[in-house]
């Protein structure tokens, strides 16, 4: 690990330890877990690919670490085991319908999976919902499976659309109320924080619900074609 690195690691309340797997990092708290993957992502996932092991970072009360593997820094193709699905869907948390997923989408994941409130991150370019953790599947009642492949731009009015992502060019980050479709079946108004974020060079938005949906009759000929 680079000098930097073990700067970090040598303040009060930081620790780790190497073992047959790799090295396991303790951090002070979550924020500082996440500041540190945000980071150091690459240089964890090469020592991982030197170490043929992960990198997995703790905090005190965490239920999932953040971890690291070879594979992110290599061209070799993940394990079924070490994709972000096979890491984090074994518990139900968080469901990801994208095989791939670089390190900056994976702590977003871990993040999305110790949140209570709904989180989904929507692929910008495909406008593809790509994950939600289990509170947002069980606020779309939708099945994760059918959540994690909806195309967007078929559950909002085209001119919130429109402001939505003019918002989040101008001000990547803002909290919204607005009016969408939780599924099929039901139209609602909803209370947002958006953040817009790219990651190897692919822009995403992640949408965090911080209210309980209020419902209001289907806009007339929205969802007919969902």
């Amino acid at each position: 690990m680079s000098v930097s690195i073990l700067r970090i690691l040598n303040l009060p309340g930081w620790n780790f330890k190497m073992s047959y797997d790799g090295v396991s990092i303790f951090a002070p708290t979550k924020r500082d877990a996440t500041y540190i993957a945000r980071s150091y992502g690459e240089a964890f996932s090469e020592t991982a690919c030197k170490l043929n092991g992960k990198v997995k970072i703790q905090w005190r009360g965490c239920k999932q670490p953040i971890e690291f593997f070879g594979w992110m820094a290599s061209e070799q193709p993940p394990t079924a085991s070490e994709t972000a699905e096979g890491i984090l869907q074994n518990e139900g948390a968080v469901f990801c319908s994208q095989l791939r997923v670089p390190s900056q989408l994976l702590y977003r994941m871990v993040a999305a999976a110790e949140n209570e409130r709904p989180v989904s991150i929507v692929r910008q370019d495909t406008r593809k919902q790509i994950i939600v953790n289990q509170p947002m599947a069980e606020m779309l009642q939708t099945p994760p499976e059918i959540a994690t492949q909806r195309i967007m731009t078929q559950f909002w009015l085209p001119e919130d659309l429109a402001e939505l992502e003019r918002r989040l060019h101008n001000d990547r980050q803002f909290t919204w109320t607005y009016s969408a479709g939780l599924n099929e079946r039901a139209w609602a108004i909803l209370t947002t924080q958006f953040e817009a974020f790219e990651v190897d060079g692919i822009w995403y938005r992640q949408g965090i619900s911080l209210a309980s949906p209020q419902l209001v009759p289907i806009p007339p000929g929205v969802l007919e074609q969902a």
